[in-house]
């Protein structure tokens, strides 16, 4: 697993080692192993609902309502539940809003509430109308369809079209989906544009979500796409996934490590998707969408390899479907694509005017050799490595890397899928600074660029096994601390002026924190964070062009 998630793990460990070994839960609601269904519950907000370790059926849940500041959270009590149903669903919500469905009950345990088998459906539904919810240590494996499904479809009724009802803060973190049928995740409606109702012969349009965030997961073996999100118009975020062996049923169409449908706005980064027969990402979202610091190994390439006619599949295909506003760009940049079955990127948009391509390591592109043979845009198999595939698009490629195979100076270890840079790698230190665009860290989480060059492709090189945030080590910060779940206090580094501010960034480059106020008397500096939500962070020292970073973890 990749570094970042080492080191938010080794954090963890040494800051839960002043606990008990088993957590504390007051249960204001005990659900038995026999309950199938919690309906009209007079739960209050900030009540904790104890699902009881064992085994047991499917369960339908309600009406169940807390509040935005106080969610009814859900968790497993005294040991791990094990759902295990021949029904059509395993955890189900209706009409329910501001939870917290967690399977952090027993510390000894990463995901203490696993649905293990749903022979007829899908492990989690969040539906009928339900909003502002947070998943997460659930295990999912084994069902019929989709691994976590939140979306509400439009019926007669009307009462889930756009025009009704809107979906809020859907937020599916740390869990492990494996071995699902259909798709990893289906998260909002995939017809932004319309949906048909023959039931009363009209067209919908279906609701939207507000705030998507989908981060930490394993997703292992799907049958279709692993993860999709589609009707996500507004703050989308789709990072820190690992995706492997996606798209094992070979569903025309339904083909992808992370597919952004139509009518989402999301940004894909620090990804690793490996080793599934579709795209590895698929976007066809409505622009000013980011996609960085992905790593995809051989997207596609076992998916009727000989056919590069009809049969095609690309490390990232961008998609022209809806675009808000009509001029609205896209960026990849710091892209690891190796081995993909036809293109490492296609981009198919008659509809953005300047689009970034920029320091991507792009080697192997299956269409090359196609392209050469049978002539292309360019009539070069050079096209199969970014192929602008209407050739009318505004596109600005630089401080790429295309290779027709992986050297070994590459890379510390391919046969490992380890694809971060030797210390001769040619891809090190001759990118191109994008900060400007906010994004100023790697796939592991270091920043870059780091001694003052940055790299190309998705990890920056360090000189040390050790993550080097900063290149003086005098310069580096103390938080404490770290994790925190309320305060954080940090020490101004000597040498820094009293002209330096403080700000907080989340993993999006969102300024989330700013404080210009420091001077010579105050280098000890307290920091409320209990507004933020649970993630990661960058705090930033900034004096004049001298720039320190460090990270800490909100709990």
């Amino acid at each position: 697993m990749r570094l970042l998630k080492q080191y938010i793990f080794l954090i963890l460990i040494i800051f839960s080692s002043v606990l008990t070994a088993q957590k504390t839960i007051n249960c204001d609601y005990i659900i038995e192993v026999d309950d199938v269904s919690i309906t009209n519950h007079t739960a209050n907000p900030g009540d904790t609902m104890c699902l009881m370790a064992g085994v047991r059926p499917q369960l339908y849940m309600k009406n169940i309502e807390g509040t935005a500041d106080e969610p009814i959270v859900i968790i497993n009590y005294g040991g791990v539940v094990n759902i295990e149903t021949e029904l059509s669903y395993g955890l189900k919500f209706a009409f329910c809003r501001y939870i917290k469905l967690t399977g952090t009950g027993d510390s000894n345990e990463e995901y203490g509430i696993q649905i293990d088998t749903v022979a007829l459906g899908n492990g989690i539904d969040i539906g009928f109308q339900s909003s502002d919810f947070e998943v997460e240590n659930v295990e999912v494996q084994k069902t019929k369809y989709v691994g976590i499904m939140a979306k509400t479809d439009p019926d007669c009724t009307f009462s889930a079209v756009r025009d009704s009802f809107t979906m809020y803060n859907v937020n599916i973190h740390d869990n492990y989906l494996h071995h699902i049928g259909t798709e990893g995740m289906y998260i909002g409606n995939s017809f932004f544009l319309g949906h048909s109702l023959s039931a009363c012969d009209t067209v919908v349009l279906p609701h939207i979500i507000e705030g998507v965030k989908v981060y930490n997961n394993i997703v292992h073996n799907t049958g279709w796409d692993g993860i999709q999100v589609g009707c996500a118009l507004y703050n989308c975020d789709i990072y820190n996934n690992d995706v492997y062996l996606d798209s094992q049923e070979e569903q025309t169409y339904q083909m992808s490590g992370i597919i952004v449908n139509t009518g989402s706005s999301c940004d894909v980064h620090d990804n690793i998707i490996i080793d599934g027969k579709g795209t590895g990402i698929f976007n066809q979202g409505t622009g000013g969408q980011y996609f960085f610091n992905n790593l995809i190994v051989n997207a596609g390439r076992d998916y009727f390899p000989e056919d590069q006619i009809l049969k095609q599949q690309f490390g990232i295909f961008s998609k022209y479907q809806y675009i808000l506003p009509p001029d609205s760009n896209f960026y990849f940049f710091n892209n690891t694509i190796i081995n993909p079955k036809s293109d490492g990127i296609r981009f198919y948009n008659a509809n953005s005017d300047h689009n970034v391509f920029s320091n991507n390591i792009i080697l192997n592109p299956g269409a090359f050799d196609y392209y050469t043979e049978n002539g292309s845009v360019n009539n070069t198999g050079a096209d199969s490595y970014i192929h602008n595939y209407l050739d009318c698009t505004i596109i600005d490629t630089s401080n790429n890397i295309f290779e027709r195979s992986s050297k070994d100076q590459y890379f510390v270890d391919t046969t490992e899928y380890n694809y971060r840079l030797t210390n001769n790698s040619p891809a090190v230190n001759i990118g191109d600074d994008v900060a400007s665009y906010d994004v100023f860290w790697d796939l592991d989480g270091n920043v870059r660029p780091y001694n003052n060059a940055a790299d190309i492709g998705a990890y920056e090189y360090q000189s040390s096994s050790t993550s080097a945030l900063n290149e003086e080590s005098h310069l580096l910060f103390n938080i404490i601390p770290n994790p925190s779940d309320h305060f954080i206090q940090i020490e101004i580094p000597i040498g820094f002026s009293s002209e330096c501010h403080i700000e907080i960034l989340n993993i999006k480059g969102e300024r989330m924190y700013l404080d210009s106020m420091v001077s010579d008397d105050k280098r000890i500096i307290d920091i409320d964070i209990s507004k933020l939500s649970e993630d990661m962070y960058f705090i930033r020292l900034i004096d004049g062009k001298k720039v320190v970073v460090e990270k800490f973890i909100k709990n």
